[in-house]
């Protein structure tokens, strides 16, 4: 079940301004991003204080702290456990950027892994190197395979050096400003990296890369370069995810699919206040986590669900620093953990950082049921009485008179007529729908509709499609309907298929004269929709001149269409009306001929049917009887029939 649980502190924060200030205290505190759910150690860059690493288990403690001074502000840093030799302890490299006003370096230092309390480092001292850089440096990415360290600048350089910080390659990306790096790894092994960065014009460039897995190849290679119009960096927050970017700006959630960063679709977060500090990471697939001043919200993007939220009232801010993305497809694998900085309340607040753990579910939609974003008001859960006690009810009028008057003066002009008549009427579609139930005078409809007859011959008004789609159409008006109509394809379908009282001796006789399959199915609906068998078998008498051979080649006509197969039984049945009602003398020899063979291949098809059961229901009782199939099919010996007959001479 999605749940977020009470964050417990990893340690206290320095009491450092920076550091206590909600508005820039995110930017001064750079994680590794090593972190995982059975991750036991943490690595963070404090800013003004020391380079340091916790371990979580058994109790949260510093195992290693590497001070710097307290003019410099970390901006990126990188941990990586390093390949060694079997005498050699394991050793990991930490790598970190600084910044001490317009200075920018790089600093790098091998130690051993520190994995449990007793290998704390304290007062120890071990190789550091150090290189001055010509920018702040916004991301770094260890790759111990290659040895090598990926330093991203803000003026676009992408620079690569080995562990003693010797440089070793240098790419320039061709935009500055960089806001937002990312390394990721496909499902083939093969590593990448994508820059984001702010162009003025409110552009933004997006370029992607892929690493080499070998010294021997460029260290990196462009992929893709796509310039983004009307977008801007500037206060949105930005994650990757299972080839997915997602960018929250505002209240809404914009989703770009790689490789070429095409944007998916938006997400409203209606319940997200404008004015609040916010942090934005992922957790899951589909799943991100979301932070609002002191709240914290566990979203399915994909269903667009609220699925957990926490409330830490004892704090003022909580923000995310790093979370540990899982497949969150199943109870084995949905359990993980997220690391934040909290802010007190208080005259004399204090900063600490914080682990949470998270369970973000299994990713379906029995999860997200009755979670939905949409907010909701707070009404009674009580029984509610079927009919309003208050006097609300309904009152609409219209000056029917007034509106034929000028309906009048339309006469001839087409859009003019549409034009009065559905905005006088407040009319919002071309058909009926319930919120036109209070245009319900009759003689007014009436009176429209001789109109409109009298008016229009060659091209007839959108007003005639409504008013063969409302269930009052004056009955006087369903007479000789279909012939008036029979030159406007369109308005002839929705005659047949929605006009009330259609008269049924005008509707059999178009039966058996259209040639059209289509309509002659609508009409063959509506016929046996509308009327009962005796009424149809009557009227068909009555015709003295018929010819129903097109309705019969129409019915045995093979044909793969869903309509006319889903209702082939329906077409069948008033089939057999018509033959009872004209007899079989009635038909020519051809059509005879042809009915009778269209009958022995169904029949034949039956037989095949029910030969094929047969074969089933014996093989069924055979293995029914214990024996497998596969020894059926193996065995020699001569298979034993389930019953037999023999003949009796008496």
């Amino acid at each position: 079940m999605p749940s977020i649980s009470q964050p417990f502190r990893l340690t206290a924060l320095p009491k450092i301004a920076s550091l206590n200030n909600y508005a820039t205290q995110g930017s001064y505190l750079q994680v590794a991003d090593t972190l995982t759910p059975t991750t036991n150690n943490i690595n963070v860059g404090v800013s003004g204080s020391a380079v340091s690493q916790y371990i979580i288990n058994p109790t949260p403690k510093l195992v290693y702290n590497q001070p710097i001074s307290s003019t410099n502000v970390v901006s990126a840093c990188a941990v990586a456990e390093i390949a060694t030799t079997e005498e050699k302890d394991p050793r990991e490299v930490i790598c970190y950027g600084v910044q001490s006003n317009r200075t920018f370096s790089l600093c790098a230092t091998i130690k051993p892994v520190s994995s449990t309390a007793s290998d704390s480092s304290f007062g120890e001292t071990y190789a550091t190197h150090k290189i001055s850089v010509t920018d702040q440096i916004v991301s770094l990415k260890v790759f111990p395979d290659t040895k090598s360290i990926v330093a991203v600048l803000r003026s676009g350089l992408i620079q690569f050096f080995d562990f003693e910080l010797k440089m070793q390659h240098s790419l320039d990306s061709s935009y500055k400003n960089v806001s937002y790096v990312q390394h990721f790894t496909s499902e083939s092994g093969q590593k990448f990296m994508f820059l984001l960065s702010d162009i003025d014009g409110n552009k933004v460039s997006f370029k992607l890369f892929e690493i080499a897995q070998s010294d021997s190849a460029p260290p990196a290679a462009e992929l893709s370069s796509v310039i983004l119009e009307n977008m801007c960096l500037e206060g949105s927050k930005i994650f990757y995810q299972f080839g997915q970017v997602y960018r929250l700006h505002g209240n809404a959630v914009s989703i770009y699919n790689l490789p070429h960063f095409q944007h998916s679709r938006t997400i409203e977060l209606p319940f997200l206040a404008s004015e609040s500090i916010i942090s934005f990471k992922p957790i899951s697939t589909n799943r991100a986590l979301l932070t609002s001043d002191n709240k914290m919200y566990l979203l399915d993007l994909l269903h667009n669900a609220i699925l957990s939220q926490r409330e830490m009232g004892h704090l003022k801010t909580f923000q995310l620093l790093e979370t540990a993305v899982i497949p969150g497809n199943s109870a084995l694998n949905n359990k993980t953990i997220a690391l934040g900085v909290s802010i007190k309340h208080g005259s004399n607040p204090s900063s600490s950082l914080d682990i949470v753990n998270i369970d973000v579910g299994t990713g379906t939609l029995r999860d997200s049921l009755g979670k939905g974003f949409l907010s909701r008001e707070n009404k009674s859960q009580h029984l509610q009485p079927l009919v309003s006690t208050v006097n609300d009810t309904e009152t609409t009028e219209f000056d029917y008179d007034r509106i034929l008057k000028e309906l009048s003066k339309t006469t001839g002009n087409i859009e003019r007529f549409d034009s009065v008549f559905f905005k006088k009427l407040d009319i919002k579609n071309n058909y009926y729908t319930d919120s036109d139930r209070f245009v319900n005078n009759r003689d007014f409809l009436e009176d429209v509709s001789a109109l409109i007859f009298k008016s229009f011959k060659s091209e007839y008004p959108k007003a005639l499609t409504y008013l063969l789609t409302n269930p009052l159409f004056p009955v006087s008006h369903t007479h000789n309907l279909l012939q008036k109509l029979k030159d406007h394809p369109r308005l002839f379908k929705q005659a047949i298929v929605t006009c009330p009282n259609l008269p049924l001796d005008e509707l059999i006789q178009e039966l058996f004269t259209v040639i059209n399959d289509e309509l002659c199915l609508d009409l063959s609906l509506r016929i046996l929709q509308d009327f009962n068998k005796d009424s149809i078998k009557e009227t068909i008498k009555q015709k003295s001149k018929i010819d129903v051979n097109n309705f019969i080649n129409f019915v045995i006509s093979e044909s793969f269409e869903e309509d006319r197969i889903k209702n082939k039984p329906r077409l069948f049945q008033l089939l057999s009306l018509v033959l009872d009602s004209v007899g079989l003398f009635a038909l020519e020899n051809d059509m005879l001929e042809k009915l009778t063979k269209y009958i022995d291949q169904q029949l034949s098809v039956v037989k095949e049917n029910v030969e094929l059961y047969n074969l089933v229901e014996e093989k069924n009782f055979k293995n029914a009887l214990g024996q497998p199939v596969g020894d059926i099919l193996n065995s020699n010996e001569p298979v034993a029939t389930a019953y037999s007959i023999e003949q009796l001479e008496l």
